[in-house]
């Protein structure tokens, strides 16, 4: 059987070409992106922890740690605003069409 052509494309390509599927690969890659920055910062964190020689050296680590976290989820939030707000805009439906 023949897969039917839709303006000329095969039904997988028409698909990967779909504003929505675009939208939510873009937004994966950047949730990933965003999970391997932080998984470094937790490792660097534990790091930091065991060379601390005393109750001060690691209050101010962890003080370090959450502040950077904080403007690191901030940048983030940022990141998928833009990436959402740039997502091209689907068709709009035709009635008729279901």
């Amino acid at each position: 059987m023949t897969a039917r052509r839709l303006n000329g494309q095969s039904p997988a390509d028409a698909f990967l070409t779909l504003p929505g599927f675009q939208l939510t690969q873009r937004l994966a890659l950047e949730a990933a992106r965003f999970s391997a920055q932080r998984m470094r910062a937790y490792a660097d964190q534990f790091e930091a922890l065991a060379k601390c020689a005393d109750a001060g050296e690691m209050m101010a680590a962890q003080q370090r740690f959450f502040t950077q976290l904080t403007e690191d989820y901030a940048a983030e939030s940022a990141a998928m605003r833009e990436i959402i707000a740039e997502a091209p805009k689907a068709p709009p439906r035709q009635s008729g069409q279901g």
